[in-house]
C-alpha cells in the first residue's frame, strides 16, 4: 500500500476504475481508498477520470458507484472531474472489448 499511497500523491491524473457490484465500487479499490485515510490530506490537486463496467444495460444502475467516486473525490482539495466513462451491459470477461467503451477509454487516455 505504501507504494500505491505515494503514486497517489505524486499522479497529476487520477483514474478510478470499478466494476459495478450491487450498486457499488468493488471491495478491492474501497479498500484502496479506505487505507489512504492516514495520508488523505496529501492527496491534492488531481484532474479525475471515472470508469465503470456493468452488467445492466442502464446508466443509472451506475448512480451509486458514480457517488462513491465523486464522495471521494470531494476530499481530495482541487480535484477536477474531467471524464466518466460507461460500460454497461457486459458481465462476462473480455465482453468490453467490443463495445464503443474501449474506444472512448483509449480516446480519453490520449487526451491527457
Amino acid at each position: 500500500m505504501a507504494e500505491i499511497m505515494e503514486k497517489m500523491i505524486a499522479c497529476d491524473v487520477m483514474v478510478l476504475a470499478s466494476p459495478v457490484y450491487f450498486y457499488s465500487i468493488d471491495a478491492q479499490l474501497k479498500a484502496v481508498i479506505d487505507r489512504s485515510v492516514c495520508r488523505w490530506t496529501e492527496v491534492k490537486n488531481k484532474e479525475m477520470y471515472y470508469i465503470m463496467t456493468a452488467a445492466d444495460g442502464e446508466k443509472e444502475s451506475m448512480d451509486t458507484t458514480l457517488a462513491c467516486f465523486r464522495g471521494y473525490a470531494d476530499c481530495v482539495e482541487g480535484a477536477v472531474e474531467k471524464g466518466i466513462i460507461y460500460g454497461t451491459g457486459v458481465y462476462h470477461a473480455g465482453e468490453i472489448k467490443d463495445t464503443k467503451c474501449m474506444q472512448e477509454a483509449y480516446m480519453m487516455g490520449k487526451n491527457i
